[in-house]
């Protein structure tokens, strides 16, 4: 069962997720050398037989020890890849840190998301941190169309959903566009709203391979499913590298509207499981196009999904 400790440090407290098992013979496969190797290499999503190149064995030997690790619980199938007429499948190990507990201990639980979700955000999230800066659209007129931008307001419900992961000593965690310099430019950054009125996002958008055409109405489009939506309320939510800086990695959330950018928020904060596995024509890409709904009819955005 998944747990989560409060660390204390001299740096601040921290909520750390470990796998936490009250029989120890589930972690016996972890008493050999080979298995505990194994283990440590799947802290990254690897197939088999790329395990047994990088450890100059057989495949077969490897498949035993990833199948115990299987049975207890210690690791997780992620996806699977074609390669040469078969099915490779990918592990990973179902969390970073665990703990052996007698039976008679108990623990209240802490409300915190999924490891899983902070594992992708660790190039924005680092040490309980925020490592990125969030930047939204300017409320004054700007940039070439003059724009105000009403995006911010949805900045709110992301930070709430990032705070799950950081200890929020660190402020400022945001800058307005026409605030941004260089330093910023070349970090992480979370981006949010379209290019009309977010200039970092116009800087960045045809970097993304779903962006939004802001010579056509504003519609999004992907370079993916080549498909083009043009509804109001659909958006993106993208991952990419920073082209100022590869080391870094920017965030994008952005709708053709404000309904859109409220429903990538939405996609992201509810759907984040969902968002891991990538867009449906190119699961190794972080870049899905959103719809949201209004379910309840009050004229508010409150439901997303993914189109692709």
């Amino acid at each position: 069962m998944a747990k989560y400790f409060l660390l204390k440090s001299g740096r601040g407290n921290e909520v750390a997720p470990v796998l936490l098992f009250k029989d120890p013979s589930k972690l016996k496969v972890l008493t050999s050398e080979l298995g505990w190797k194994i283990f440590t290499m799947l802290a990254e999503p690897q197939c088999p037989m790329d395990l047994a190149k990088k450890l100059g064995m057989h495949e077969q030997k490897v498949y035993y020890y990833i199948n115990k690790l299987k049975e207890n619980g210690l690791i997780r199938e992620l996806r699977t890849e074609q390669r040469h007429g078969a099915i490779a499948k990918f592990y990973q190990s179902a969390q970073e840190s665990f703990a052996l507990a007698s039976g008679n201990v108990s623990f209240s639980g802490l409300s915190i998301k999924s490891p899983e979700k902070s594992r992708l955000l660790r190039p924005f999230i680092d040490n309980g941190r925020l490592n990125a800066t969030i930047v939204v659209g300017s409320p004054d007129p700007h940039g070439p169309l003059k724009a105000r931008a009403s995006d911010a307001c949805c900045a709110i419900d992301l930070a709430l959903f990032l705070g799950a992961f950081t200890s929020g000593e660190r402020l400022p965690n945001y800058k307005l566009d026409t605030e941004v310099r260089e330093k910023t430019l070349r970090g992480n950054m979370v981006l949010i709203g379209g290019p009309t009125a977010n200039m970092i996002t116009m800087k960045h958008n045809k970097a993304f391979p779903i962006y939004i055409d802001v010579d056509h109405e504003k519609n999004i489009v992907s370079t993916l499913s080549k498909k083009t939506y043009t509804s109001d309320d659909t958006g993106i939510v993208s991952i990419i590298d920073n082209p100022d800086n590869p080391d870094k990695k920017i965030l994008m959330l952005a709708g053709k509207r404000f309904a859109g950018t409220r429903a990538a928020i939405i996609a992201v904060v509810t759907k984040f499981d969902e968002f891991l596995e990538g867009n449906k024509f190119d699961n190794s890409v972080k870049s899905r196009a959103v719809k949201g709904y209004d379910m309840n009819g009050d004229g508010t955005i409150d439901t997303a999904e993914f189109l692709e």
